[in-house]
């Protein structure tokens, strides 16, 4: 089986189980109908069209949104925002 074939199959089983663990699933049982050589391929595949997640991804999200001290500050004006937008809307109606 060429490369090609084991990559549209792997398309194939991302689209038709778009949950993660449901296209495990679809890969293990895909897995289980190929010889050592194809599931060295199919490894390879799948590390190819992988998306990044965790470890040094997360730090990186995380220190682009700013830190946790940028992140907390910028939730805390939020809420002071809010609650000046809800002490504001009271005075009206309380002025009415």
């Amino acid at each position: 089986m060429e490369r090609e074939t084991i990559e549209a199959v792997v398309d194939l089983l991302r689209e038709e189980n778009p949950e993660r663990e449901n296209f495990l699933a679809a890969i293990r049982t895909y897995a289980d109908t190929l010889d050592e050589e194809q599931r060295q391929v199919l490894g390879e595949v799948l590390l190819e069209k992988s998306e990044p997640t965790g470890g040094f991804d997360e730090i990186t999200r995380r220190r682009e949104q700013g830190g946790w001290l940028k992140r907390s500050l910028g939730k805390m004006a939020e809420r002071e925002r809010k609650i000046r937008e809800a002490a504001e809307q009271q005075r009206k109606r309380d002025e009415d």
